[in-house]
């Protein structure tokens, strides 16, 4: 096990397979679940696994969280809160095979953002590697027809997992700046501070939208989220960039977008189109060009 936990690229894996069900299980259930409720519930289960894995390492880690309490709020509200309640929300309105496929620009926005926080040197190729995942990116919301960007006319799912694609390179970006916690202590609290967060935004959902039913298609959909792709995912991505830093652990992403579009193929029935074919290959090649140092 100690072996698997240095290990990049295998944890790299692990985490887009996790996440390539959460879209998957999210689309399958937005007739049935709020999204909202979906994310909450989400972690309200996820909490107390958490809190039972990481409470050997809690206790030497707390001077930690209160020293650091506001970026420890800061990763909780782009990562836990905000990212997948706009993923959520957007799947109420687009396709989990455009959703994959936005996400992969992650790579592209963690470099820039680098750039604009951290002042991170970028050099001409990782340039043209932007240039060429903003083009893939853009195809697919546009679904391949530029006088739709003219018209700004977009599918207004694609532009609410676009923010969260946006919210969740922030975290990845800012994640050097958390405390040096045991995974499992950090993941723990950020995950009650982001439920905490969203608390009333879910009381809101209950009184003007719906309420979360209570069937076995949301335990069962609750249960998947919290244990592989919360728990499971979250501990492999963090421990990635941990060990390999954000713009390499970002490359999750090339894996991502086709392991989840096969099981949106397999799954849910989608079809792939020639934007999604067009868009694809450019935003990997972006992601590649986006990664080179030289």
């Amino acid at each position: 096990m100690k072996f698997i936990w240095n290990q990049t690229y295998f944890l790299m894996i692990i985490t887009a397979l996790a996440w390539s069900g959460n879209a998957i299980t999210a689309k399958g259930l937005n007739d049935i679940i709020p999204p909202v409720g979906l994310v909450f519930w989400r972690w309200i289960v996820a909490i107390p696994i958490l809190i039972i894995i990481a409470w050997p390492y809690l206790k030497y880690d707390l001077k930690k969280i209160r020293d650091s309490w506001q970026i420890l709020i800061v990763l909780s509200f782009f990562s836990i809160t905000a990212y997948n309640t706009l993923l959520y929300h957007g799947l109420l309105y687009t396709t989990a095979i455009n959703s994959f496929l936005i996400n992969a620009s992650r790579p592209m926005f963690i470099v820039l953002l680098s750039v604009v926080f951290f002042r991170n040197g970028i050099n001409l190729t990782q340039s043209f590697g932007f240039l060429l995942a903003s083009l893939g990116t853009v195809n697919i919301i546009v679904e391949g027809q530029v006088s739709k960007l003219f018209a700004l006319d977009f599918n207004i799912g694609d532009l609410w997992i676009l923010g969260g694609t946006l919210c969740w390179a922030i975290h990845t970006v800012f994640l050097r700046k958390s405390p040096a916690m045991h995974p499992a202590s950090f993941l723990a609290i950020t995950v009650t501070i982001g439920a905490i967060i969203l608390l009333p935004f879910y009381i809101w959902e209950i009184i003007y939208v719906a309420p979360t039913p209570f069937k076995l298609e949301t335990f069962g959909g609750v249960l998947y989220l919290a244990i592989f792709a919360s728990i499971v995912a979250y501990l492999c991505y963090n421990r990635a960039v941990e060990i390999a830093g954000p713009n390499k652990a970002g490359q999750v992403s090339y894996i991502l977008p086709i392991s989840g579009t096969l099981l949106a193929i397999l799954l849910l029935g989608e079809q792939i189109q020639l934007f999604h074919i067009i868009g694809l290959p450019l935003i990997l090649a972006g992601i590649y060009f986006g990664s080179k140092d030289k």
